[in-house]
């Protein structure tokens, strides 16, 4: 664990200190600093974040603490913040119209600054609003094809991998948390799994399918040793923030080299449980289909990065391709199968875990607690299914077609 002499945990009124002292976030702010208006809005899991409004501007100040923030016996490093600026210096460039801009890091305080998504909400709160997914699906298809293909192997040297898997390889607290909540701890009795008591057969059969369990193993083999891309590495519902004009992708402190699919699955199982939540069965279709929306947009967007990107790359460079089209749509279809496959496997693991887990998704909290249990039943069992046979998952979750290049 990181420690540092100069580390304090933030209020508001010494964070109002720390932003004084910046001057290009005092000017961004105007002002004096009196004048500054600082709401904390810390309603994730792991860290204190405020939203400071000045007479000329705002931002948002994010800072880790020595713990999780919901659960303070939960020893944490201060260093998530660290590779969450990592991954928004990284990502930014290549989809800056998709992340809020990053304006400072303090690697003492582990405090980091971008710019606040006035008048955003999250894309869960807008899904129990009946905002329509569509387009924000295929924005964020878009947003992941763009951000990992140009981290991966295919995107460019392998110097640029090696960087980055040099810097994101020690996010290991957080990498850890994954592994344990969304593809360990479900399939056994674990003291921080809880659920709906409607839930329990199914449960049961997590615990002891030799099926799933098989599946489970083979997912885990796929996050350990593809090492693909950077990932965002928790893109669910929560993790972006909607407007009138589109999307904006946050919260990048999970952040891994690991399967392309893994990001993929993660919004895709969010599109999934809300569509489970839903109060009617129009709003439920119209919710399912986003997730072949997002699907066949990631596809199109990735496919067009492949072939038109003028970056130098040693993974089949165009010198060797250029003249042989076969191969190139034989190598396309051969990696578009794979990521839509691991798609659909990890989509299972978190639809799976936002329901039996630790940490639970809230798109069905506004239920009464009768159609609560049936309707994640119904969710459950539909994710059991995919992970039950993952040959035929890809065409169970996109039964408009696998990859339809």
């Amino acid at each position: 664990m990181i420690q540092d002499t100069q580390y304090h945990p933030l209020n508001p009124d010494s964070l109002r200190q720390v932003l004084s002292d910046l001057s290009s976030l005092a000017i961004r702010l105007g002002g004096a600093p009196s004048d500054w208006n600082i709401r904390e809005v810390s309603d994730g899991n792991l860290n204190s974040v405020w939203l400071v409004h000045g007479p000329s501007g705002s931002l948002c100040a994010k800072q880790s603490l020595p713990h999780v923030r919901v659960d303070p016996s939960w020893k944490m490093p201060l260093d998530r913040t660290t590779f969450e600026a990592g991954w928004l210096q990284a990502i930014a460039p290549l989809v800056p119209d998709m992340v809020p801009e990053f304006l400072h890091f303090d690697p003492q305080l582990f405090l980091l600054v971008t710019a606040c998504l006035d008048d955003h909400v999250t894309f869960t709160e807008a899904l129990a609003k009946g905002m329509d997914p569509a387009p924000v699906a295929s924005q964020i298809g878009r947003f992941v094809a763009q951000s990992t293909f140009h981290t991966s192997w295919r995107g460019g040297p392998f110097e640029n991998m090696a960087r980055l898997e040099g810097f994101f390889s020690g996010n290991t607290t957080l990498t850890r948390i994954t592994v344990d909540l969304v593809l360990t701890d479900p399939y056994h009795d674990h003291p921080r799994n809880h659920y709906h008591p409607a839930l329990k057969p199914l449960v049961e059969q997590l615990h002891t399918d030799p099926a799933i369990h098989r599946s489970v193993c083979h997912m885990q083999s796929r996050f350990f040793t593809a090492r693909e891309a950077l990932l965002h590495g928790d893109l669910h519902s929560g993790s972006v923030m909607v407007d009138r004009n589109g999307a904006s992708v946050i919260d990048g402190e999970f952040s891994c080299i690991g399967p392309i699919g893994f990001d993929c699955g993660m919004f895709v199982a969010s599109l999934i449980l809300a569509s489970f939540a839903a109060p009617t069965e129009a709003r439920r279709d119209q919710i399912r289909q986003a997730a072949p929306i997002f699907h066949q947009s990631f596809l199109k967007a990735y496919c067009d990065e492949w072939l038109h990107s003028d970056a130098k790359t040693d993974l089949a460079p165009a010198f060797l391709t250029r003249h042989d089209a076969a191969e190139i749509q034989r190598q396309k279809q051969e990696e578009c199968d794979r990521i839509t496959t691991d798609t659909a496997g990890f989509a299972a693991m978190e639809i799976i875990r936002r329901l039996t887990g630790y940490a639970h998704t809230s798109h069905f909290d506004n239920l009464p607690e009768t159609d609560k249990g049936q309707k994640q039943y119904q969710a459950l069992s539909f994710a059991i299914q995919l992970l039950s046979d993952l040959k035929a998952a890809p065409e169970n979750l996109f039964p408009r077609g696998k990859t339809a290049l």
